[in-house]
Order: C-alpha cells, then sequence, then structure tokens
C-alpha cells in the first residue's frame, strides 16, 4: 500500500511537468463505472486499467478511483526493452511516445520508468483497409484449423488463431461494436466478446478485463491485457471470428500487411512474428 502511495504521489508531481494529470475520484452511494466516466470525462478503459482491483460490476461507495486526463495508460519499461518494441505494442510510433512524455534521448529511458500511453497515439499505425485490424502485437502460434491440443494431446479443431505475447501486453478491438460477454468463460479463462452487428469477435485467456458488457467500443480501443488464464499453457490471445454462430479463420479476414509509423512494411504475424 505505501509503494501504490507513493507512486500515486510521484504521477502526480510528474503530471505537473507532463502533458497528463492524476486525480482521485472517490466513489458515491448508487454509482456505476458508465455513470463515473461519464461525469469526468474519460473511458471507463482507462479507469479499469489503471486501476488493478477496481471491477467495473463491484464499484462501493468510498472507493478511491485513479484517473487520467487525457484517457490514457501506463506501460512499465521492463531491463532490455527497446522503445520501438513498446510503440509496436501499443501500434504507435516512438516519435508520439517521445513527444508526449517530453524524452529527448532514448539513453535516458532506463528499467522501471513509468511511460504513460494517451489513447490518441494508440493504434494510429494500424491497417485498417480490411475492415478489422490486430488485436495485440505478437507471434501466431497456433493457427485456425485441426490440430492437436496441447494440454489434453487429442485431435481437435482450433476455432481461432493464437497470439502469443508477454503477459500484459495490451489487447485491442479488431471492430467497433457492442461488449456481448467480459468474464470467466470455461476453456477461455478471462474473455471478451464483441459484436457489431453481422461479426462476432472473441478474445481469450486475458489476464485483466479493461471494459464491460453493453459497452460501446471503438475499433483500436484498449479492451483487456494479454494473459494465461482458462485452458493455456502460456501467455497467448486466443482470438475468434464468428459470423451466424460459425467460426471462420480470422486470418481471411485481418490485413495482410502494415505500414508502421516508421515508414517500414511490416508483413503478417503468421510469416513474420509480427502482430501487425
Amino acid at each position: 500500500m505505501k509503494k501504490f502511495i507513493l507512486f500515486t504521489l510521484l504521477l502526480m508531481i510528474t503530471s505537473i511537468y507532463l502533458g497528463y494529470t492524476m486525480k482521485y475520484y472517490v466513489v458515491k452511494s448508487g454509482d456505476t463505472l458508465s455513470e463515473i466516466s461519464q461525469k469526468l470525462g474519460v473511458s471507463p478503459n482507462s479507469i479499469l486499467d489503471l486501476n488493478v482491483m477496481i471491477k467495473a460490476d463491484k464499484i462501493y461507495s468510498g472507493q478511491k478511483i485513479l484517473y487520467s486526463k487525457p484517457n490514457g495508460v501506463f506501460e512499465t519499461v521492463n531491463k532490455g526493452e527497446a522503445l520501438w518494441y513498446i510503440a509496436a505494442e501499443y501500434f504507435a510510433t516512438t516519435n508520439d511516445i517521445l513527444k508526449f512524455n517530453k524524452i529527448k534521448d532514448l539513453n535516458f529511458l532506463f528499467p522501471g520508468e513509468k511511460l504513460f500511453i494517451p489513447f490518441s497515439i494508440m493504434c494510429k499505425t494500424s491497417n485498417k483497409k480490411s475492415g478489422i485490424i490486430w488485436p495485440v502485437f505478437g507471434e501466431i502460434t497456433s493457427p485456425y484449423g485441426w490440430r492437436i491440443n496441447p494440454l489434453f494431446h487429442k485431435k481437435e479443431f482450433h476455432s481461432g488463431v493464437d497470439i502469443g505475447a508477454p503477459e500484459g501486453t495490451p489487447v485491442f478491438s479488431a471492430i467497433s461494436g457492442v461488449v456481448t460477454y467480459a468474464g470467466w468463460f470455461g476453456g477461455y479463462g478471462r474473455m471478451i466478446q464483441i459484436f457489431n452487428g453481422h461479426m462476432l469477435t472473441r478474445y481469450g485467456h486475458l489476464s485483466k478485463i479493461d471494459c464491460y458488457v453493453g459497452e460501446h467500443i471503438k475499433q483500436g480501443e484498449i479492451i483487456g491485457r494479454i494473459g494465461s488464464t482458462g485452458w493455456s499453457t502460456g501467455p497467448h490471445l486466443h482470438f475468434e471470428i464468428r459470423i451466424n454462430g460459425n467460426a471462420y479463420n480470422p486470418l481471411g479476414y485481418l490485413p495482410y500487411a502494415h505500414w508502421s509509423g516508421e515508414g517500414k512494411r511490416l508483413p503478417t504475424p503468421y510469416q513474420e512474428g509480427m502482430g501487425y
């Protein structure tokens, strides 16, 4: 708790210098997450991501909620982690991250540093020409179709694609739509469903859910974090596309290639292990 308080004070001090502010809201009797986000003018997804212990359906009077303006999340720099990789995880550009955090020299980045990633720079480099975007940056570890289940060692039909990525990697909505499910779902673990009236997308094995049932989600909004919940052998995203109840190969709908914000054309992760 002391570490959290010190971290919060540090955020508030640094926010004076940087281009964002961090504040607390104390939950009042009868408040809902939707009402709080509207009252504060912030995204519920940002609130849920910033507050590890907050659940959309379990908010109580007197609870303190940390929120940011503008909407955004924090990313911790890990030892040996390059900024280009952090930018890739958010489908953003290194220049945008440097500019927003007022960093002029990459040598000033150090392990444990907290970078603020505003929603406005997320998914700016995503290829949207096919109508949907890649939900996460990672490598496809198991394709769509028949396979031997890695847990039960039996032949089964894999109804989606598995995209491997470190735990905590951000997951984005591949389409705009309404959240029809957000919670534990058997072997999927923590799972989210988003429906746009024609196509339903599923995001399974999450460590964290940053949205709630009934929420209207825009394409490219952060909805959760990579995990290994449910029937899983390691951190990854199980991504499905369903139409009229039938599962289809996501690689038939996702964009083939992507022009990154750095001006480099990147092929699909199925070929090169890149999550664009």
